[in-house]
């Protein structure tokens, strides 16, 4: 491991958020809703997906942890569901964009590698992250494609249940925070499976 290596693993993070923040800012504004064009993340300027803190960890962590971790984020990409046609469909769609995102992204990696094959070890690379990406993106919290996804499934079932669980996330957002890494930590086989998975569908 290098310092060479860690900047590889951040650039490639990092262009793998600012493809999927794209690929979904266009599937939002498909769907009617021109938040994504106003915040300017239909651009394909990584400058407009960056933030600045969440970006600055993204090249930060590698280096820290010697290669064996890394986290951050870029720009959320916001929404208003006032505008779809079908709310629930709308947000159900937007939930599994972003997830659909990830999988794409390990597909091509793998097509690619099989054509540039000197450049093997940067697409697996990439799938690998897209794969693990996909598997923390399941987790059912606000900010995760699983979280969108849960409450469309939530409001359809039982909606005081529904509410009760966003006052729950909303009310719980310090103790959440803070148990937000041993959680990982402790469902890191369980993502490291499904990202596994994930990969092998891909035809990794």
């Amino acid at each position: 491991m290098n310092f060479a290596l860690y900047l590889l693993i951040a650039l490639l993070m990092f262009i793998i958020l600012v493809l999927r923040n794209i690929f979904k800012a266009y599937v939002i504004y498909m769907l009617g809703d021109p938040t994504p064009r106003y915040r300017g993340l239909l651009s394909g300027n990584p400058i407009n997906h960056t933030d600045p803190i969440g970006t600055l960890f993204l090249f930060l962590t590698p280096t820290i942890s010697g290669g064996n971790f890394i986290f951050g984020w870029t720009k959320t990409v916001d929404y208003n569901p006032s505008y779809f046609k079908n709310k629930d469909l709308g947000e159900f769609i937007v939930g599994f964009t972003g997830l659909g995102s990830f999988f794409i992204f390990i597909f091509i990696s793998k097509l690619l590698s099989v054509y540039f094959t000197n450049l093997s070890f940067i697409f697996s690379l990439i799938a690998y992250m897209s794969a693990f990406l996909f598997a923390i993106n399941l987790i059912p919290l606000k900010g995760f494609d699983g979280g969108i996804i849960l409450s469309v499934i939530l409001k359809k079932i039982d909606k005081e249940l529904f509410y009760k669980w966003e006052d729950f996330q909303y009310r719980n957002q310090l103790l959440i925070l803070v148990l937000f890494f041993p959680l990982i930590m402790l469902l890191l086989p369980f993502f490291s499976l499904v990202a596994r998975y994930v990969m092998l569908l891909a035809g990794w």
